[in-house]
């Protein structure tokens, strides 16, 4: 992404842009994104604000860290179902970008599988929220 904006500006110079700059970041942004987004879950690199739940026992951290990624899980799977099912549309209807003419639904099928695979380490956070001593 950083080359095709790079190579986009350098050639914008000489008044030869790259055709279909626009949708192709936009593609590649959507799934990145959607995909980073089960990663960084993993990892733990999402950002918290857990001033109030730090002053709680251990024992309260692990069932409201169980609630909260039963309740994110859900929400995200539900998510991945009604994009999914946009995708599903946009295959029937036969919808294609402006520019390049590239289908849109591969694209929001991706998404869908980002939050279905948010949603599956979202339910082993909740599964391990009492396998394991919470003393953050």
């Amino acid at each position: 992404m950083i080359l095709l904006t790079f190579a986009n500006i350098v050639l914008r110079q000489v008044w030869v842009p790259v055709r279909g700059t626009y949708e192709i970041m936009g593609f590649a942004g959507a799934v990145l994104t959607a995909f980073a987004m089960g990663i960084t879950q993993k990892k733990k690199e999402h950002i918290r604000v857990d001033i109030l739940f730090n002053k709680f026992p251990g024992k309260i951290k692990k069932i409201l860290s169980a609630i909260n990624a039963g309740i994110c899980c859900a929400f995200f799977f539900v998510s991945g179902l009604y994009v999914a099912k946009k995708a599903y549309t946009l295959y029937e209807a036969g919808e294609v970008s402006e520019t390049l003419r590239i289908a849109y639904y591969p694209f929001t099928y991706a998404v869908a599988a980002g939050c279905f695979l948010l949603a599956a380490v979202l339910l082993s956070d909740m599964l391990l929220a009492f396998s394991k001593d919470v003393n953050k």
